[in-house]
């Protein structure tokens, strides 16, 4: 399996503590009482979107069973970068960074080519400081210095600091310590939901899992449940369905194991699912999972020939979406020079090649580059050169392919490197719709009554692309959303 060694590497950090965790959690619980238990809601899936709203729901005061198919959180969260994109924060505020509101959903809007569902989308920029402000209070994140990005991140680029790299294996660790101890939780891994129980009329009542320590489970849910089981982009056959064949041939960049629960596992209800042929892509050296993500935009991207073939100012998303397409085995490189070496954004992502032995390719002029890299000396020469002309006569939008870049960078001090890597996949954008609320809706578009879908597993918030850091910025507000709601629910009734 592609990126074994990075998980394993990951898992270094993290087992320990959640096998602890998950010890405590099924001696909580005996055996006859797990098999028939009841809970105020039942939350599946214990990434950043499961955690987020198994803490909210259980600081309301619920009892909260949270149930992980896996011996640990072992979904997309581990493998991110930790970004979170937000405006009008705090943190912003101490890095001397304004922004609007306005702004921020103009650009979120415009990334997704206007098919962003416009009322979440609205919600997530409204929400998004909060989200920020939250982490911070309830789970003691702190905040990398933030620096000014190329459009459409700019100044919302917020990364969780600490000295667990990635980011999101950082992040898991300090949810999953608060998780761990409190009261109001039950966190049972090993637990794969097999179904979700309803009534005639179609409300979520509950689940039925298997437990490799107890065997079939059959939970109830007073509130409902919350589908937090990220997408299905490590289920080919869901992928050559949705999207086709040449699809599933790109490389992983997250999580093995989301297989589509949540669509299997919400069928029976017959949910309005949106945007299943989408999905987000990024740039990826497939054999070490080492992740340059956006060094793509800090110098030319060229193909194993040494010509350019893209515009640099595209996302690292879109990039890799696009590589497949216009390379003969999805392969290409970065090419850099010293000038940007420094800028965090690029050192971090030259420290993930160091850290991943994934290959470097370097030489004091372009033609020992591009010996060392394997390409055609001539070509790499004259497509620097040309490049370099047209920056410093302002004409880089005339290239071919143009550079639209507002500032490109030269490529003019030595030495110079080049990163190898592939278009991946990192996670599916498709899934049942959902209202401000978290709730999952119907065919008709209505709210299927306890039944909620949050992070990953659901469709609408994006299309096409996103802006680094918005699907965990999404995760833990309806994380956040989906729980109050529920819990609501119960103070009705």
């Amino acid at each position: 399996m592609q990126g074994m060694n990075r998980r394993n590497a990951l898992k270094t950090g993290l087992l320990t503590a959640v096998a602890a965790g998950a010890g405590m959690a099924h001696a909580e619980v005996k055996k006859d009482e797990a098999r028939t238990a009841t809970y105020d809601l039942i939350i599946i899936g214990a990434g950043c979107a499961g955690m987020t709203a198994a803490i909210e729901a259980a600081d309301l005061g619920a009892k909260v069973a949270l149930l992980e198919k896996m011996s640990m959180p072992f979904g997309n969260t581990i493998y991110a970068g930790g970004h979170f994109n937000a405006t009008n924060t705090f943190v912003q505020k101490e890095n001397g960074f304004t922004d609007t509101i306005d702004e921020f959903y103009k650009d979120m809007m415009a990334v997704s080519k206007g098919r962003g569902d416009p009322k979440l989308t609205r919600i997530y920029c409204e929400k998004s400081a909060d989200c920020i402000q939250w982490l911070t209070d309830r789970y003691g994140i702190k905040w990398g210095k933030m620096v000014r990005e190329v459009w459409p991140a700019t100044v919302r680029g917020h990364v969780v600091a600490g000295p667990k790299k990635p980011g999101g294996a950082q992040l898991t660790e300090q949810m999953l310590a608060e998780v761990k101890k409190h009261k109001n939780i039950t966190f049972l891994t090993n637990t794969k939901v097999i179904e979700l129980t309803k009534t005639p009329l179609l409300a979520c009542t509950g689940v039925k899992a298997i437990s490799k320590t107890d065997g079939l489970l059959e939970l109830k849910a007073r509130a409902g449940v919350v589908i937090a089981t990220g997408g299905f982009h490590a289920n080919r056959e869901m992928i050559c369905k949705y999207m086709g064949g040449g699809v599933a041939w790109m490389p992983l960049r997250g999580s093995a194991y989301m297989m589509g629960e949540n669509i299997e596992l919400t069928r029976p209800f017959m949910p309005y699912y949106t945007n299943l042929d989408q999905f987000h892509g990024g740039p990826i050296h497939g054999p070490t999972q080492a992740n340059p993500s956006t060094m793509v935009n800090y110098g030319i991207i060229v193909n194993k020939e040494g010509a350019r073939i893209l515009d640099e100012v595209m996302t690292y998303v879109a990039v890799a979406k696009k590589l497949p397409s216009i390379t003969p085995d999805n392969w290409a490189f970065i090419v850099i020079d010293q000038q940007v070496v420094d800028i965090p954004t690029v050192k971090t992502r030259i420290d993930r090649y160091k850290k991943a032995k994934a290959p470097i390719h370097s030489g004091n002029t372009i033609a020992e580059l591009a010996a060392d890299m394997g390409v055609n000396v001539k070509i790499l020469e004259k497509t620097v050169a040309d490049y370099n002309a047209a920056v410093k006569a302002g004409k880089a939008a005339d290239l071919t392919p143009p550079n639209t870049l507002e500032k490109p960078r030269l490529l003019e001090k030595g030495p110079f490197l080049a990163f190898p890597f592939q278009g991946g996949m990192t996670a599916t954008f498709g899934g049942p719709l959902i209202n401000g609320d978290g709730q999952v809706l119907n065919a008709e578009k209505q709210p299927i009554p306890g039944l909620y879908a949050i992070g990953n597993a659901i469709g609408g918030l994006f299309y096409d692309d996103y802006i680094v850091g918005s699907q965990l910025t999404a995760a833990v507000i309806w994380g956040r959303l989906a729980a109050q709601h529920a819990v609501g629910t119960l103070k009705k009734a």
